[in-house]
This record gives C-alpha cells, sequence and structure tokens, in this order.
C-alpha cells in the first residue's frame, strides 16, 4: 500500500497554549511511500514570538526521515535566535545493524549547552549520558513557552539494572526561579531507580534555602535512601528559623 498525504495549517495565537506567550505559528506535514515505512517531512515556523518579555525570532524546526517501525531515522534541526542569542538545535536517530541510537545531540542558545550521544534500547528508553552547562536558563524556559530564571549545570546519566531504567542526576545551581518559587545554592547527586514503574530515589539534596511565597526553608540537608521499594529520608533544615530534622520512608 502506497500513502501520500500533505497536510498544512497555522496556529494564529499561540497563548492559547501558554498565557505568557504571543505570536503565531504555521506547520507542515508530508508523508509519501510505502504504508509502512513512508518518508516523512515535517516543518514548524514562526516569524516572531514573544514570551516573557522575550523575543523570539525566526524560529524554524525541520524533521525528515523515514517512519519504519523497525527501522527509523531522522535529522531533526532547530534554528533561531532568542533575544538576539542564536538558537542551534540538531539531532540524529540512526539504527545501524538493528541498533538504534540519537547521536550527535546537541544544543547551543547564547552560553547555554547541551549534549550527548544516547543508545535506545528495544522499548526507545534512552542508554548514556546527557551534559549541561546553563548558565542563564530564562532562554531555554522561553522556548518551552515558560518563565523561569537562574543557572544549572551537571549531567543526567541514562542506565538499566537488568530491565528497569534508571537515571542518575548530578546538578548544581547558585538559583533558580519559577513564579513565586525559588531555591539559592543547590546540590543534587541523585539515583532514581527505575523510574517508570516504580520510581526508587537515594542519593543526597543540598540548598542554602528554599522559598515558595512567604515561607523560607534554610540550611536543606537531606539524605535520601533507596529501602525496597521504598525512599528513606533523613537530614534537617531549618523553617521559619526554626532548626528541624525529621527521618522516614
Amino acid at each position: 500500500n502506497k500513502l501520500a498525504a500533505d497536510i498544512k495549517g497555522a496556529l494564529a495565537d499561540i497563548s492559547l497554549l501558554s498565557k505568557d506567550a504571543k505570536g503565531a505559528i504555521a506547520f507542515a506535514l508530508n508523508a509519501q511511500g510505502s504504508s509502512t515505512a513512508p518518508d516523512l517531512s515535517l516543518t514548524v515556523d514562526s516569524d516572531r514570538l514573544s514570551v516573557a518579555a522575550r523575543e523570539i525570532t525566526g524560529l524554524k524546526l525541520t524533521a525528515t526521515g523515514k517512519g519504519d517501525i523497525a527501522s527509523p531515522a531522522a535529522d531533526i534541526s532547530l534554528t533561531g535566535s532568542v533575544n538576539d542569542e542564536p538558537l542551534d538545535f540538531k539531532a540524529s536517530l540512526v539504527t545501524r545493524q538493528g541498533k538504534r541510537s540519537i547521536n550527535g545531540l546537541s544544543l547551543s542558545l547564547g552560553d547555554n549547552k547541551v549534549s550527548g550521544d544516547l543508545a535506545l534500547d528495544d522499548r526507545f528508553l534512552p542508554l548514556g549520558t546527557v551534559a549541561l552547562d546553563l548558565p542563564d536558563i530564562s532562554p531555554l524556559a522561553a522556548l518551552a513557552l515558560e518563565e523561569a530564571k537562574g543557572d544549572m549545570r551537571g549531567t543526567i546519566a541514562f542506565s538499566k539494572t537488568g530491565n528497569a531504567p534508571d537515571v542518575a542526576i548530578r546538578a548544581t545551581t547558585d538559583s533558580i526561579a519559577r513564579g513565586d518559587l525559588s531555591a539559592k545554592t543547590v546540590t543534587i547527586d541523585a539515583l532514581i531507580a527505575n523510574y517508570l514503574a516504580a520510581p526508587v530515589i537515594s542519593g543526597k539534596i543540598r540548598a542554602d534555602s528554599v522559598t515558595s511565597g512567604g515561607t523560607v526553608i534554610s540550611d536543606i540537608d537531606v539524605d535520601l535512601t533507596r529501602d525496597g521499594d521504598w525512599t528513606g529520608f533523613s537530614g534537617g533544615a531549618t523553617v521559619k528559623d526554626i532548626p528541624a530534622t525529621a527521618e522516614g520512608r
């Protein structure tokens, strides 16, 4: 069976997706060839978007590839600028000898960098490490139609224990904020085991302070341990100038 499809459309007001966003986007999807393995192409573009007082201009997403479940392939790129800072994202989905991978994953936006190479298992779950170097997350948040500010650096490492997927997060931030929630001098070194079916967290979380509205929690020092299918915790913090400790699961 042969497939031939050509779909075009537009969203004239993206504030329907996010109240902080203004502007319009257009998209086009084309599929040609065998119904079980068509050649696919997708484009999404916008001349100008405004998100949280940031201007996104010349935004263009392009994806081309083969829609073959047994041997998928795709090249993806995203270009444009956010407040005159250049945006460049690239990644390729590759299948070789029955093994799938995401090669050359690279995102740069101003001084912000994300990079990595990931293998994909039979369930398309990732294996590998992604490195984060984000001195200013606000333009990245604008791309996600969100408003946030701060910095983050670290790694996200995907692995497996048997058939259970795990993710290890090692990250630091001097400060980060979204809405009335903010945190300062945070260090996270945590493993989330079996994160899809029954997540259990172990590791350490440290923070000078976390503020939510008018509530300030300071000197946060928490250890997380795996206790069977449970997450155990112990540690302390200062809440409204009152030191407190807790332990449990």
